[in-house]
């Protein structure tokens, strides 16, 4: 939704900082909504193979176009009027990867004074509309920001389509994150909070995930939601939000997973602070 790759955060110790990491307080509000909460064990349980083949798939039309491919792995090094056309066939190929109704995609410097951002309105289920800033684009010191981003929001477009044809775990699960967001917007401030909401969680590691396999790896997603939508080098995820979940219906892990979470997403913490 918004862009976070530049966080200002008030210093504290260890992870008790509510400004960085998950709140209980915060998570109840709608803890269906929230990816940390022992209601999302539906959705982890439904969304790894779903989103598996659908991050596989859309990956093999952008790799079936040979010459788009090269250029991805080239992203930094394009000037931005090719950038956007990147951007523009990349958009192209998710909206028929995923099999959805096409957003408006949006690409100048007024529409959202963010980076990225996905336009939706929880009354009126559609589409919604896929905002770029190109000017805030081009200064985020991140080269492949606006290709992570757009597939993000675009993501969040599929999910949001999704959120009102199924009653399974994840369409309601869905539905939850993006009615939290609207309901909400002035208690979940924290990087961790709103990024732990199913929608933001699910879609960083879905454009996270398809464009480092795209460069190789290469990508920095460090600014692109917390460790639980990042990957490693071998494309383990850094918090493995799922088998921690397992782990706890198992009796392997006796404190909440919300909590477990906080101790693990310090590294990321640590590094973003300079600690």
């Amino acid at each position: 939704m918004r862009s976070l790759l530049i966080i200002t955060l008030v210093m504290s110790t260890a992870y008790a900082n509510p400004k960085y990491f998950a709140n209980e307080e915060v998570q109840q509000l709608a803890p269906d909504a929230f990816a940390l909460q022992p209601e999302a064990a539906g959705f982890h349980k439904k969304i790894e193979e779903k989103a598996k083949k659908e991050r596989e798939h859309f990956l093999a039309l952008i790799r079936t176009d040979s010459e788009l491919a090269g250029k991805i792995k080239q992203f930094k090094e394009l000037n931005w009027e090719d950038k956007e056309k990147v951007l523009r066939r990349v958009f192209e190929l998710e909206v028929k990867a995923l099999g959805i109704v096409a957003p408006e995609l949006v690409i100048d410097n007024t529409s959202t004074k963010n980076e990225a951002y996905f336009d939706f309105d929880i009354t009126k289920p559609g589409p919604g509309r896929v905002l770029l800033n190109s000017d805030e684009i081009q200064k985020d010191p991140n080269p492949y920001g606006g290709l992570l981003l757009l597939i993000h929001e675009t993501r969040h477009s599929a999910q949001f389509q999704e959120a009102f044809k199924h009653g399974d775990a994840v369409s309601k699960s869905y539905k939850a994150a993006f009615t939290a967001q609207k309901n909400f917007a002035s208690k979940i401030t924290s990087f961790s909070d709103f990024l732990t909401l199913i929608n933001e969680y699910e879609a960083f590691q879905f454009g996270n995930y398809v464009v480092g396999a795209l460069t190789d790896g290469a990508v920095d997603t460090l600014g692109m939601g917390t460790y639980a939508s990042q990957y490693n080098q071998d494309f383990s995820l850094k918090i493995d939000l799922p088998a921690l979940f397992r782990k706890h219906q198992e009796g392997q892990l006796k404190q909440s997973i919300l909590k477990t979470f906080n101790e693990l997403e310090k590294a990321q913490y640590d590094i973003l602070t300079g600690n």
